[in-house]
This record gives structure tokens, C-alpha cells and sequence, in this order.
């Protein structure tokens, strides 16, 4: 552990965690989510997930992290030998969770090289003056050779913050950013109050339909969609744990971090959906919900150039803190396993996820991030939470979480862990696949 770089504070794990956690899935595929899931209907089973199965996890994965001194290349099979078992099991799930890290990193890029474009686009002014957004986007979605230079740009501004390590790059960049996010975001959520017929967003926002609370597939989406916004596959917050120094207060910090992205998810949801339904839009749209419809809505406003800036630069920050936490991921294996200097660990991390990008996500992003959301980030949340609260022993775990934390660390988290986390997990994606079966037949 102490040859590892590591925060220099509290903070910087929290702000790093958060930057990890806040992104385009409380920017754009929550807004969309609540679309597709009925309003205050999707709301609530989200929140209640964050708040009882988000915070249980990333205490585990931030736990099983310092515990181990390792990211999940090494962190798992650490975690066996604790039992006096063999680590290989726990080698393999590790892997595979590097894996869905890279795979969420490949999808992640395409949508960043989106964003930057509408960045530079609201600066400049062309993204604003453009009479149709629509054909705005689809000149930069569609053109491969336009993509593939957003898509190295993207991979660039990300590898730089990366190369820094950890204290001098993840740190600094995400303790700026994270507060910058809420700011500009709240600016605009504010900004949106007073548009004609936004009452009817915050109307549709919290009137829930009690029906579809019966609804196994909108838990399960809200369960996804907790582990995709909080990264929790066992892998970012996994590395970032393994940087935390045992002096930190681990729940602390789990709570402040789960808090933060709350507020960054309902602060966009309340700016986006009442921007929507404002000018009449459709807020089923996917990607053209941040691309082509927010821009309409921009136009369409007094001071609308300035609010487009201010919203792509939120979105910008956001994506950028979520996919270093993504392609960190990978370095800190790279750096493990092959003992590759961080530089060139960060330059193959770079060059794979662009080649990647092109090969595998161009052309496909919603297959992409269903498959994320809805199977692979949840399985890989729960087999990190049987690591933890079912394999490493009690005693462990417990003195672990007592380390840096000022009161006697009561025991519910290990039942917490090991029955609400575990147990709701499986039986929500069971009850999901039966009905996608029936559904089907």
C-alpha cells in the first residue's frame, strides 16, 4: 500500500468517488429513465435504492479496496486467501470486472466525443445558430471520420488527468469539478422554473402512478441505474478504496458520496424533464434528449446561448470525472499485474478503449448500455458484495470499517450486506428475467 500514490484527504476520496459516480447517468439516462418509467413512479424506487442498496455497496466496494490494498485485479483473490482459500474464483470475477469497466469506458467515450463537440459548438456559437439540431447532431454522429477525432480528443483530455496519478490529477480535477456541476446545474434548474408550462414537468415529476411500483422491471431499472450512476461494478470504487489511507472515515465518506450524486440526479431531472415538457418535446428520445432537444429548448429561451454553454460545460465536467474513473480502472491493473510505469499504462488504456470506441460502440450505443445497465453492472455489484460480506471474514470487515471511524461500528452492516444488498439484487433480476421470458412468449 504504501508504494501506491493515495488522496491526500477525506475529501479527495469523496470528491474522486462522486466525480466517478456523477456523469451522463444522472445527466442524461436518468432524465431518460424517468421518462421511460413513468415519472415519480421511477423516482421513487431509484431513491430508495440509493439510499438503501447505493450506500451499502459503495461502502463495500470502498471497503473491500483499502482492506485488500488493491483494485480488482488483485482485490478479489486477496479476499479468498483471507478465507484460507485458492484466489483464483476470485481473480477471474475481478477481471471480468475490469472488463465491464472497459466496456462501460468504450461506450462512455463515444457519447463524451459527443459532448465535447456541443461544448466547443456552445462557445463558439454554432451549436446555438443552427437552424436545425437535429442535423447538427447527426452531421457529427454520422460521419465516422468526424467521430473517430472527437472520439481521440475525448481519450486524450482524459488520458492527461490520468497520467498525473492520483493526488496531482483524479484529486484536483475532481474537487474542482464536482462542485462546479451542482453550481451550474442548479443555475439552470432555476432558470428552467420560470419557462412557460414547466409546472406540467414537476407535475409529471411528482405524481407517481402506484401501479407501476408492482412492476419488477422498474425496480430492476432503478437498480441499474443506481449501480450505473454510482459506478458500482466492482471496479472504481474498488481502486479508489485501495487509495484511501486508514486514517478515513469509510461510511463518511459512502454517505457523502451517495448524498452528492443524489442531488446531482434530481437537480438534472427537475432542469431537463420541465425544460421538456415547457416547449412541448419528447422526452423519449435517448441520446437526442441531451443533443437535439435540450439545444431546441435552448434556442427557444431569452439568454438561451449563454444557458446552452453553461449546461454542456456541466455535462462536459461530469462525463470527464465519470470516464477517468472508468479508465482508471484499467491503468491500476495494468500498473499491478504487468508493473507498467503509470505513463505507458495510460497509454495502452488509451489506445484500446479508442480502438474499441470504433470497432464495437459506433453505431450501437443503446445496445451498449442496456446490456451495462440492466445485466452486467448489477451482477458485478453483487458478486463484489458476496466477496465482501459473505466470503472475507466478519472480524475483518468490521475492524476495516472501524478504522478511521470515531464511534463503536455497529454490526448491521454485515447483515445488511449480506441479505438486503445480496438477497434484493438477486431476486429483482430473478423476477426480471422471468418476466422478460413471459413477456416474449
Amino acid at each position: 500500500m504504501s508504494l501506491k500514490d493515495s488522496f491526500s484527504s477525506k475529501w479527495g476520496l469523496i470528491f474522486a468517488a462522486a466525480g466517478s459516480a456523477i456523469g451522463l447517468g444522472n445527466i442524461w439516462l436518468f432524465p431518460y429513465r424517468v421518462a421511460e418509467g413513468g415519472g415519480a413512479t421511477f423516482v421513487i424506487p431509484y431513491v430508495v435504492c440509493l439510499l438503501i442498496f447505493g450506500l451499502i455497496a459503495v461502502i463495500g466496494e470502498v471497503t473491500i479496496g483499502r482492506l485488500t490494498g488493491a483494485g480488482p485485479g488483485s482485490a478479489f483473490a486477496k479476499a479468498l486467501q483471507l478465507h484460507n482459500k485458492k484466489g483464483a474464483v476470485g481473480l477471474a470475477f475481478g477481471w471480468i470486472c475490469i472488463l465491464v469497466a472497459l466496456i462501460q469506458a468504450i461506450g462512455y467515450i463515444l457519447v463524451f466525443s459527443w459532448v465535447i463537440r456541443f461544448a466547443l459548438g456552445s462557445i463558439t456559437g454554432s451549436a446555438f445558430v443552427s437552424a436545425d439540431s437535429s442535423q447538427y447532431f447527426g452531421a457529427i454522429s454520422s460521419n465516422v471520420h468526424i467521430i473517430m477525432f472527437w472520439i481521440v480528443i475525448g481519450v486524450l483530455i482524459a488520458a492527461v488527468t490520468i497520467v498525473r496519478g492520483i493526488e496531482k490529477g483524479v484529486e484536483k480535477c475532481c474537487t474542482f469539478m464536482i462542485p462546479a456541476i451542482i453550481v451550474l446545474l442548479l443555475i439552470l434548474a432555476i432558470r428552467v422554473a420560470f419557462l412557460p408550462n414547466a409546472v406540467e414537468g414537476y407535475k409529471y415529476l411528482l405524481t407517481p402512478n402506484w401501479d407501476y411500483l408492482f412492476d419488477a422491471r422498474i425496480w430492476m431499472l432503478a437498480l441499474g441505474q443506481t449501480f450505473y450512476s454510482l459506478s458500482l461494478r466492482g471496479s472504481t470504487m474498488v481502486v479508489y478504496g485501495s487509495y484511501a489511507k486508514k486514517t478515513q472515515d469509510i461510511i463518511s465518506s459512502a454517505k457523502h458520496v451517495v448524498i452528492l450524486d443524489t442531488i446531482a440526479s434530481l437537480i438534472a431531472v427537475f432542469l431537463i424533464i420541465p425544460a421538456v415538457f415547457a416547449f412541448g418535446k419528447n422526452l423519449n428520445k435517448g441520446p437526442s434528449l441531451l443533443f437535439i432537444t435540450m439545444p431546441d429548448v435552448f434556442k427557444a429561451i431569452p439568454l438561451g446561448r449563454i444557458s446552452m454553454f453553461i449546461f454542456f460545460m456541466a455535462v462536459f465536467f461530469a462525463s470527464l470525472t465519470s470516464l477517468v474513473g472508468m479508465l482508471e480502472v484499467v491503468v491500476e491493473a495494468l500498473q499491478d499485474r504487468f508493473k507498467l510505469s503509470r505513463f505507458w499504462a495510460v497509454t495502452y488504456t488509451s489506445l484500446a478503449a479508442a480502438i474499441l470506441c470504433r470497432i464495437f460502440v459506433v453505431g450501437n450505443i443503446k445496445n451498449v448500455i442496456d446490456l451495462l445497465s440492466l445485466h452486467l453492472i448489477p451482477l458485478c455489484a453483487l458478486g463484489s458484495g458476496i466477496f465482501l460480506f459473505w466470503v472475507v471474514p466478519k472480524h475483518l470487515v468490521l475492524q476495516e470499517l472501524q478504522s478511521g471511524y470515531s464511534k463503536p461500528i455497529g454490526k448491521w452492516i454485515i447483515p445488511m450486506g449480506r441479505y438486503i444488498l445480496c438477497g434484493s439484487v438477486i431476486l429483482i433480476y430473478v423476477l426480471t428475467c422471468v418476466l422478460k421470458v413471459v413477456h416474449t412468449k
